[in-house]
């Protein structure tokens, strides 16, 4: 795809606007934590350019090192989906590269990795998914 192209909507269930909103809300406030401004981070789950997708699932193949993977194991286990998503969809390689990149270059904790996430969910629906 080009890197421009949008990749957009939800894959399980239909859209909720009042989650959608917490969700929209709550990735703004992690994109400046700390005063940085984490570009990659993208401001609606339900609209990503192609070019960043790109960029995250390449972000999915970084080596952690012991204590980073430890970061990443725990979001791994305590996020809402068990992952970064509910399924191996290209959802999960985006995001999982979104939670290596911002322990390996923002210092983000497993926990911060798990509320991104959870607010990243683009599975639809009024609340977190759990399968």
């Amino acid at each position: 795809m080009p890197d421009d192209v949008r990749l957009q909507g939800s894959c399980c269930s239909p859209m909720s606007v009042q989650r959608y909103s917490e969700q929209v809300e709550g990735l703004e406030k992690f994109k400046s934590v700390a005063s940085q401004n984490i570009k990659k981070i993208p401001d609606d789950p339900y609209d990503i350019e192609a070019g960043l997708a790109k960029e995250l699932m390449s972000d999915y193949d970084l080596e952690l090192t012991p204590d980073e993977q430890k970061a990443y194991d725990y979001a791994m286990q305590n996020s809402s989906e068990k992952g970064p998503c509910c399924c191996k969809c290209w959802r999960w390689y985006v995001y999982g590269g979104l939670g290596k990149y911002l322990i390996k270059n923002h210092g983000f904790t497993g926990e911060q990795v798990t509320q991104v996430w959870n607010l990243s969910d683009g599975c639809g629906g009024d609340s977190e998914h759990h399968h």
